[in-house]
């Protein structure tokens, strides 16, 4: 059987934490499992744990900031890399 968890949550509360740990768990108690994490925050900054997939690889919030003629603030960038 496979299954998922969405881990969604405000900035700070211990998402990529989270995600760090149950990972840990599947290599000592996950019996057989395997578990991989995918990252869909364009706005993270680092993790404990390689993501099987980064949104980062795609866009990222530090280029949209960057972006001179999209003229975004840090709440833009983040709504524009989520379009």
């Amino acid at each position: 059987m496979r299954f998922a968890q969405l881990v969604v949550g405000p900035a700070g509360t211990g998402k990529s934490t989270y995600c760090s740990f149950m990972e840990k768990h599947s290599q000592i108690a996950g019996a057989g499992r395997v578990c991989r994490v995918v990252n869909l925050d364009p706005a993270a900054e680092h993790f404990d744990y390689e993501p099987l997939a980064d949104i980062r690889d795609l866009i990222s919030v530090d280029d949209v900031l960057e972006a001179e003629d999209l003229h975004l603030g840090p709440n833009g960038a983040l709504v524009y890399c989520w379009k």
